[in-house]
C-alpha cells in the first residue's frame, strides 16, 4: 500500500491504465478497478466489497437501510461508495523504485477526478511520470496529481510485477459479513485492521 506522510512529495507512475482502448494499455498491467465497498463508520480500516449484486444481500446495505439521518451526521455513513484501486510505479527519492497499491474514493474532490479527467483528454495515464502529494492527515487528507511531459519513447516495463487488484479488495460471503464488520472476527482482524486502506 502507498504510504505518504502529510507534504510528503514523491514521482509516481502509473502501471495500469482505465480503458483497455487506451494507446498505452498492455494486458500484462491490466485494468485499474472501481468497486462499490462498505465502511463501518466508526473504523475505516473495516471495509470491504459491496455483494447486493453477487449474493443478493450485503450487511452493509442492511446497515445503511437502519440509519437516520441524525446517524450520517454524527459520524459517517454505511452507504456504499466507489473506490478506486491503481498499481504505481512509486519513486520516493529514498529507494529504488517499487510497485504500491494505491486507493481512493471516487468523488467530485478526489484525485480520481484528476485521472479520469485527463484520460479523457490524452487517452492514456501510464505513459508519463506523475508528481504526487498528500495534504493532511487520517480521513482529512488529499492528493496532489500533477502531470509531467509525456514519454516520447516506449516505458521499459521490465521488472514491474503489479499486483493483482482483483485480490487486493476485500471481498466476504454475506455469511462472514456480520462478524467482519463489527470486529468479532479476530483472526481476520489481526491481519488486517492493521493495514491502511
Amino acid at each position: 500500500w502507498l504510504k505518504l506522510e502529510d507534504n510528503q512529495s514523491i514521482k509516481v507512475r502509473f502501471v495500469n491504465e482505465l480503458d483497455e482502448d487506451s494507446p498505452s494499455y498492455s494486458p500484462d498491467r491490466d485494468l485499474a478497478i472501481v468497486v462499490s465497498e462498505h465502511t463501518n463508520p466508526k473504523d475505516y480500516k473495516r471495509k470491504a466489497v459491496c455483494t447486493l449484486e453477487s449474493e443478493g444481500r450485503c450487511f452493509g446495505c442492511e446497515m445503511a437501510r437502519k440509519e437516520s439521518a441524525d446517524d450520517r451526521k454524527r459520524g459517517g455513513s454505511w452507504r456504499p461508495r466507489l473506490r478506486f484501486y491503481v498499481n504505481l510505479l512509486v519513486d520516493d527519492g529514498m529507494e529504488s523504485p517499487y510497485v504500491a497499491v494505491w486507493s481512493q474514493g471516487v468523488g467530485k474532490q478526489s484525485a480520481f477526478s484528476t485521472i479520469r479527467e485527463y484520460v479523457m483528454e490524452t487517452g492514456s495515464i501510464s505513459n508519463l511520470t506523475w508528481r504526487m502529494k498528500r495534504q493532511g492527515t487520517g480521513t482529512d487528507t488529499t492528493y496532489v496529481l500533477l502531470p509531467t511531459v509525456a514519454d516520447t519513447e516506449p516505458f521499459n516495463w521490465s521488472g514491474v510485477d503489479p499486483f493483482n487488484l482483483e485480490k487486493v479488495v476485500r471481498e466476504l460471503p454475506y455469511a462472514e459479513q456480520e462478524d467482519f464488520y463489527l470486529g468479532f472476527d479476530t483472526a481476520v482482524s489481526s491481519n488486517t485492521t492493521n493495514i491502511d486502506w
